[in-house]
């Protein structure tokens, strides 16, 4: 079996704390079937900001302690910035407004050939593989 390597947008993570089926069900699957699911820095920062401002303590430990640990830690190098900024321009060119986060994801994405995990379409203005795992 080829080991596949998912990264996780933020949607994801929310999806999972708020025990959302059957995205809880598919990333239990997918961890258990050895495929690498990785959180990266533009997430880990969107989820702790969001529950921060909300002072979401209870959701924070659990992110923290439960969720987390599933999680490879994928980090971003000097050239994910280049092909993100490259993103942004070329679908600036085209009349899209793309968050900067999920700019930097595809770009991650880009550089390991990974899947994207979000329920977010904007993915699909970017030369990305995205899966929607609410649908599943």
């Amino acid at each position: 079996m080829e080991r596949l390597t998912y990264i996780l947008d933020t949607n994801v993570i929310a999806d999972r704390m708020n025990k959302r089926e059957p995205v809880s069900q598919r990333l239990f699957a997918t961890v258990q079937a050895g495929h690498q699911v990785c959180l990266c820095q533009p997430v880990h920062y969107e989820v702790l900001r969001g529950l921060l401002k909300t002072n979401a303590t209870r959701k924070l430990q659990f992110f923290q302690t439960t969720i987390m640990p599933l999680l490879e830690w994928l980090p971003l190098i000097d050239a994910d910035w280049q092909q993100a900024a490259q993103f942004w321009a070329d679908a600036s060119r085209a009349g899209r407004q793309l968050a900067d986060t999920d700019l930097l994801v595809a770009a991650l994405a880009t550089r390991i050939t990974g899947i994207i995990v979000s329920a977010d379409a904007d993915f699909d203005a970017l030369p990305v593989r995205r899966e929607n795992w609410r649908l599943t």
